[in-house]
């Protein structure tokens, strides 16, 4: 299989970790650096993203029905943005992929096999995956202020996600980096660019 010529950078984590908050200032730090970079997030916004908010906003979703939706939402994301971005050589940060749907319809009980392999036939693997973590209590804490729903804010099922991201360098075969959401934005920040940096140096200067 031929390297693709960009780079692809999925950023995890349960609700309440600052995943997007880091995603933004990465992609805000690779841009001030020069680098061609892409930020994007799921569910995108396209009709099916649409529909996963509207749904989990009023009437909810059982697994199933947010599996095929996620899928679905995520075969157009991949078409239209992700692949022609690494294409054109560009990093491409993501708040949110598929390892998301491992962790969230996994832990809803869609088997972790079936995920993998349905994503395998057509959504790129990450060149680097960054989870971060945060105790259940304290992402919960974060969230009291928020408009979230229960089926987030349900302590035994979100224990069960962040089991499952933390044992997502078992399930896939590529880099995960586990950081602790516990720290302070910036110094959270500065760990995330130094693995990134180090990535790109390896993928784009051979060092």
């Amino acid at each position: 299989m031929k390297r693709r010529k960009g780079i692809l950078i999925a950023i995890e984590g349960i609700d309440g970790s600052g995943k997007t908050t880091q995603s933004k200032l990465l992609y805000e730090a690779l841009v001030k650096m020069g680098f061609p970079t892409v930020l994007s997030h799921e569910p995108t916004e396209g009709p099916f993203g649409e529909e996963i908010r509207k749904k989990l906003s009023t009437s909810g979703l059982s697994p199933e029905e947010a599996y095929d939706l996620f899928v679905r939402d995520r075969k157009e994301h991949v078409n239209k943005k992700i692949i022609p971005s690494l294409e054109a050589g560009k990093i491409v940060i993501v708040d949110r992929y598929f390892i998301s749907t491992i962790a969230y319809q996994g832990a809803g009980g869609i088997s972790l096999n079936k995920i993998i392999a349905d994503h395998e036939k057509f959504a790129p693997i990450p060149d680097l995956v960054i989870i971060l973590d945060i105790p259940v209590d304290e992402a919960i804490k974060r969230l009291t202020n928020k408009n979230r729903d229960s089926f987030e804010r349900n302590r035994s099922f979100l224990q069960e996600v962040r089991r499952i991201y933390l044992n997502i360098g078992k399930l896939l075969k590529t880099k995960v980096i586990i950081i602790d959401a516990r720290k302070n934005v910036n110094e959270i920040h500065k760990e995330i660019l130094f693995h990134v940096l180090e990535l790109i140096k390896e993928r784009f200067t051979g060092g």
